[in-house]
């Protein structure tokens, strides 16, 4: 699925934005869509955690540019902005479009939905169209979480249908985690950022979901293999976690 820039921008500039250099009229041009952001964050990220730093020169960037494959004109476009990183000035940069990785779903529904469900179906859609993941993703994740209870509240804080942190919500934009509105979108943009972070990994992204992805980091896990090699070391509970989202997601195909 295709999205916009300015869309996949908010997936997930939330973590790392606080630790970069950027000027107001970097961010704001950002904001416009000026830049393929998506991709440049993620190479932003990308670059930090192998260097352990929390900053990057363009200097660095442009050499992991050069190292990967891309589309010549996105390539451009990319080095375009990380040259204008240093110098402070709008990144002004042509924006192309960003496709999501694939994600599958059940292809049979198995269940009885929640009966809750329906009266979120216009938010759960519009947030499936502009963060380009499964309907049926997003309801399984609600399901698991709260079993679509908006004022839902975890012990450790989480609150809401999708279960935010706050700290989490507040990198999100989510000024409100109990509105079912903020929530799902809130909740939808981070599990699209780990969908994009894992290539589609849907096992990976909700394992991060869960327990953040600085565990998977810390084990080593980058891969379905990684994943399969190193379940055990999980916290029990994102054990757990992956397989009732999975079974739950069924209910909704």
């Amino acid at each position: 699925m295709i999205i916009d820039p300015r869309t996949a921008k908010q997936l997930i500039e939330f973590q790392w934005i606080d630790s970069m250099n950027l000027d107001k009229s970097s961010l704001n041009s950002m904001s416009q869509g000026k830049i393929d952001s998506s991709v440049f964050a993620t190479l932003l990220q990308q670059k930090m955690q192998e260097s352990g730093t929390s900053s990057i020169s363009a200097e660095e960037l442009l050499k992991t540019l050069d190292a990967i494959s891309l589309p010549a004109d996105q390539a451009a476009s990319l080095k375009k902005g990380a040259m204008s990183l240093d110098g402070g000035s709008s990144l002004d940069s042509s924006p192309a479009k960003i496709e999501m990785p694939s994600v599958s779903e059940p292809k049979v529904q198995a269940g009885t939905p929640n009966s809750n469900a329906a009266q979120y179906a216009d938010i759960v859609a519009a947030a499936s169209a502009k963060y380009g993941i499964p309907q049926s993703l997003i309801n399984g994740i609600i399901d698991a979480e709260s079993s679509f209870n908006p004022n839902a509240r975890s012990g450790a804080g989480a609150k809401g249908l999708m279960q935010l942190m706050d700290g989490t919500a507040a990198g999100l934009g989510v000024t409100n985690s109990f509105d079912p509105e903020q929530n799902i979108n809130g909740g939808s943009s981070y599990i699209a950022s780990q969908l994009m972070r894992y290539g589609g990994s849907q096992r990976l992204a909700l394992a991060a979901y869960n327990a953040g992805p600085g565990t998977l980091q810390r084990l080593g896990i980058k891969t379905e293999a990684d994943l399969d090699a190193k379940f055990s070391q999980l916290p029990r509970e994102t054990q757990n976690y992956i397989g009732r989202v999975e079974t739950a997601q069924a209910k909704y195909v």
